[in-house]
């Protein structure tokens, strides 16, 4: 390991200089270790893909081999590249708390559980998008010491066993981020941090709707409008639509909002939104209207068909097709028509997620 002295690299904390971050992220790609801040407290980085990187990270930080390393990434495509199948859960936390003071530990399709953090912390940011990979970033402390807050802290655990040290001043945090371990079975924390179990909690319990047609004017935004309106006062239900075709800003069709009245359901102020990642990826579950939609689905997003349903599956009434016709351009009975089914499939689903 190396005998010289530690570089330290200062930068501003606030508008760190990207020639000196540079020179960090080159030190790690070429199987160095840097040490660098993050909102909770200071971690050390060595890429992935060295070996010699990694054996050299567990020597300076006395690991033992069988206790893993987490990951700091710079984007969710980072994560998913080692995660293939990843929950509506996992995303929606994510979406809460990333970047911050939070990881999450997931399992890979090998069986290995792998944790991962993205900091919410300017330099790191910058220092991770530099190094361009996911890196291995514990903590920069001997295993069982208290993790360091300043880069001084840092250098007196390991002034000439790592190439170099940003320094950006004292942590926000100073303290670790919290650990949630996420299975099939659900979820289980492993270590309090910043994020608290309460607001993991809340998380957990909520359920996502997403109801999914063509252009997100008709039959989707009644479906929104109407499961809205029958689990009112429920306040574990987040509900939207989208549409595979949808003209973002449209408005809900003149017949739509009429019957829609007739339910007691305002949607007047419905814009249509075109289907996106990011939806699909929150989504419990993801009703479709007719096949079309439910092949067009399973094209692009085929690691979700599990979560993709046609909405009239779940009606009472198992009577004809499953598909739900599109009434635009139809007169207002048929809009009724297909109204009356949305409702009944809705009210179905409902009873089977009590």
């Amino acid at each position: 390991m190396t005998n010289k002295s530690t570089k330290i690299i200062k930068v501003d904390a606030q508008n760190p200089d990207n020639s000196k971050i540079k020179q960090a992220a080159e030190i790690v790609k070429s199987g160095g270790v840097v040490a660098f801040p993050t909102e909770t407290v200071y971690g050390l980085a060595a890429l992935t893909t060295d070996p010699i990187a990694l054996e050299k990270l567990r020597y300076i930080k006395q690991r033992q081999e069988e206790k893993k390393f987490s990951l700091c990434v710079h984007s969710v495509e980072q994560v998913e590249g080692f995660i293939e199948n990843i929950s509506p859960f996992v995303y929606k936390l994510i979406e809460a708390f990333w970047p911050g003071p939070l990881t999450l530990v997931l399992k890979s399709e090998q069986g290995e559980m792998i944790g991962f953090r993205m900091p919410d912390h300017p330099v790191a940011q910058m220092f991770l998008k530099e190094v361009n990979a996911a890196v291995f970033a514990p903590s920069a402390n001997f295993s069982g010491d208290n993790p360091p807050s300043t880069a001084d802290q840092v250098l007196a655990y390991f002034d000439g066993k790592i190439e170099a040290v940003i320094d950006a001043g004292p942590t926000e945090l100073g303290i670790a981020s919290t650990v949630v371990q996420i299975d099939d079975s659900g979820y289980k924390i492993l270590r309090l941090g910043a994020i608290s179990e309460q607001m993991i909690a809340q998380i957990y319990k909520r359920i996502n709707i997403l109801f999914v047609c063509t252009g997100n004017s008709c039959r989707s935004a009644m479906a929104e409008g109407l499961m809205k309106n029958i689990v009112k006062g429920n306040d574990w239900f987040d509900i939207s639509s989208a549409g595979v075709a949808a003209f973002g800003g449209m408005p809900a069709s003149h017949d739509a909002i009429a019957v829609m009245k007739k339910y007691g359901v305002d949607i007047t102020g419905h814009r249509a939104r075109r289907l996106t990642n990011q939806m699909v990826k929150v989504a419990d579950y993801i009703l479709v209207m007719e096949n079309a939609h439910r092949e067009f689905m399973f094209d692009r997003y085929w690691r979700v068909k599990k979560r993709i349903f046609l909405l009239k599956e779940f009606s009472k009434d198992k009577s004809g097709k499953l598909a739900i016709q599109d009434p635009i351009g139809r007169n207002i009975n048929f809009y009724e028509d297909v109204a009356k089914i949305i409702k009944q499939s809705i009210e179905g689903l409902v009873d089977r997620l009590k």
